[in-house]
């Protein structure tokens, strides 16, 4: 029998949709998207944000990950590993396009600051309960 783990935070498609809208907020929304001129960023972005979901919520390997998404092992491992500061400098600096993977930088940045809020909710769920 297949034991699935299940997000913390709800459905995969829910996390998952949530990392690719914060990642979109992170960037100045829709509109800077299109100032950018990068708006085939949004079905890497929705492709990365489920790669990151899958790996840390329902700890999926990468060969799991490349099956479920139709994408390749390196690519799984490409937004994992993708350097998310340096994915940070070129949004804010506007630095040479980097050769990390854009869109898994900034889903993994989207991630981590949903699960820092997470955290930190939990911490005030905890001290005033």
């Amino acid at each position: 029998m297949e034991v699935i783990a299940k997000p913390k935070g709800g459905n995969i498609d829910k996390m998952a949709e949530k990392v690719f809208l914060k990642s979109i907020e992170m960037i100045g929304g829709l509109k800077k998207l299109v100032e950018y001129r990068n708006l085939t960023w949004l079905p890497s972005l929705a492709e990365a944000a489920y790669v990151l979901v899958l790996k840390n919520e329902a700890f999926k390997t990468y060969r799991e990950i490349a099956e479920e998404l139709g994408i390749t092992e390196q690519t799984a491992k490409n937004i994992v590993n993708a350097d998310e500061e340096e994915i940070k400098k070129y949004l804010e600096e506007g630095l040479e396009k980097p050769k990390e993977h854009i869109a898994g930088g900034l889903a993994k940045l989207a991630y981590k600051e949903l699960k820092q809020k997470e955290i930190q909710k939990e911490m005030q769920e905890e001290n005033t309960g």
